[in-house]
């Protein structure tokens, strides 16, 4: 009886190392989660809660016991509500954007926070026009017209978050992001409210926030 534990024991600890190997080899993944927007975001799109963002990635090992790293793509489409405060305005907002993450191992199993920074391109369109109230005139409404308008110019972003991998290929995750958008071509359609005095909440400038949880699956790469 004693040398079948010993020999269990033996097998264990060499299937152990096997084990944690087969899981850090499914280092690709795809996330498709919601973003719970905030904010900026969240007046822009007239309160609208939930939008689609998808997401790969692949995890690169790193050079100590605490660290590692992940480089990924993601894609964020939020169409808005109408706002009602400025006439019935509804918009939508499209964005790409690459980062990479620091990822810390932790005791926890399968429980990996990460944290970093991106890039963000982002394009706007209204598919409902509307109005809002002129500053300098309290009598006096500014059309703001339907049609697109895009940025056009690189943003720099940041998120942090944490993944739970329930198994070697199925997790969740949760993540915060902030990023920064203003359309200067939203403000030369609009002269009335460019400068710093002339901010509208959810129309110009916008800096999207949001919450994404998110659902993962893994696989090997090669």
């Amino acid at each position: 009886m004693m040398k079948y534990i010993t020999y269990v024991s033996l097998l264990s600890a060499l299937l152990m190392p096997l084990s944690a190997q087969s899981v850090a080899e499914k280092r690709a993944y795809a996330r498709m989660g919601f973003a719970w927007s905030q904010n900026d975001l969240d007046a822009y799109l007239g309160g609208r809660t939930f939008n689609p963002v998808y997401e790969v990635g692949l995890d690169i090992p790193g050079y100590n016991e605490t660290t590692g790293f992940a480089i990924y793509a993601s894609y964020i489409t939020a169409h808005g509500d109408p706002i009602e405060k400025y006439g019935g305005l509804q918009q939508a907002l499209y964005g790409w954007r690459g980062g990479a993450d620091i990822r810390f191992r932790t005791p926890i199993k399968g429980f990996t926070p990460f944290a970093g920074f991106n890039l963000n391109w982002w394009d706007g369109i209204r598919f409902q026009g509307g109005r809002i109230p002129d500053v300098d005139n309290i009598n006096r409404e500014i059309e703001i017209p339907a049609g697109t308008y895009t940025d056009g110019r690189v943003k720099y972003g940041m998120r942090v978050g944490a993944e739970y991998r329930i198994n070697e290929r199925w997790g969740v995750s949760i993540d915060g992001s902030l990023s920064a958008w203003i359309s200067s071509n939203n403000s030369a359609r609009n002269p009335s409210i460019t400068g710093n005095t002339r901010h509208y909440k959810g129309v110009n400038p916008v800096n999207p926030s949001w919450i994404n949880f998110a659902v993962q699956y893994r696989w090997d790469l090669f």
